[in-house]
């Protein structure tokens, strides 16, 4: 029946400042651009195969700021989470499980972004 996962999509008012946050901020690279009339409606980075996308909130048919399902996975998740605190983003306090660490933030249009960093191995 499902044989993978298409994208995932932010939704946002202003679909470049955003998709340019996760570009200058997260590193992420964008290369699925779309626009209407001369607006960007979407676009999408390519994530190790998995791709995860911005779109207005228009189609995505959620306000901006509600999203909260995305976890991007790191390699050391204190020092992006510094790194991130010195860009002047709000980072969470980093939380620990038994099987991983993760903290979370806010993007500009107040969707909910974590950071996993898995500790344990199966």
């Amino acid at each position: 029946m499902i044989k993978e996962i298409a994208f995932t999509a932010y939704p946002a008012k202003d679909v470049t400042k955003l998709r340019d946050f996760y570009r200058d901020t997260l590193g992420l690279n964008f290369s699925g651009e779309f626009a209407e009339n001369g607006v960007l409606k979407y676009d999408e980075a390519n994530v190790n195969g998995g791709y995860f996308a911005v779109m207005t909130d228009e189609w995505t048919g959620k306000p901006a700021g509600t999203a909260a399902s995305i976890v991007f996975e790191v390699d050391d998740i204190e020092k992006t989470r510094n790194e991130l605190i010195g860009k002047g983003l709000a980072v969470e306090e980093i939380y620990d499980t038994p099987v991983c660490r993760l903290t979370s933030f806010p993007d500009p249009e107040g969707n909910k972004v974590s950071l996993h960093q898995k500790t344990a191995t199966w």
